[in-house]
């Protein structure tokens, strides 16, 4: 087993156990509704078992193919991606959640997977209509709001 085909199985183990034990202050459930740790504390168990799947199935010599890194451009959609993804992070709790998520769907499709405008707008808005259907109406999560309300 090589190191660097394992490098990606031992940071999915390490970045599950970051996600599980920065949960672990967090309530699981909160009345009848999953509390703010229910979905991390999921995908934290769910990658960390993939990764030790794969870790295994590695140690055991079962071969994954060859490594192929991306091109220029893959590596310039991967930052990309990054870039989005911060920013969502920076302006959600400036904006709200729900917006946020437009924001980047609509970002990720038109500047950075280069779709067509209407069909990526349209998606954005549905995406973000789901997430305030399921998760503040449906099972009532307080999501990040608007930081100016009047």
């Amino acid at each position: 087993m090589r190191l660097l085909a394992a490098l990606p199985a031992l940071f999915m183990i390490g970045l599950s156990l970051i996600v599980g034990l920065g949960t672990m202050g967090l309530r699981y459930w909160d009345g009848v509704t999953p509390g703010p740790a229910f979905f991390p504390v999921w995908l934290a168990a769910a990658g960390g078992l993939l990764a030790v799947i794969l870790l295994v199935q590695q140690f055991r010599g079962h071969s994954l193919g060859d490594l192929d890194f991306p091109d220029k451009a893959g590596f310039l959609r991967v930052g990309a991606t990054l870039a989005a993804m911060v920013g969502m992070g920076l302006v959600t709790p400036i904006i709200g959640m729900v917006p946020a998520v437009a924001l980047f769907i609509g970002i990720m499709l038109t500047l950075v997977l280069r779709q067509k405008l209407v069909p990526s707008l349209l998606t954005a808005v549905g995406v973000a209509v789901g997430v305030e259907l399921v998760f503040v109406r449906w099972l009532g999560v307080s999501l990040p709001t608007f930081a100016f309300s009047l």
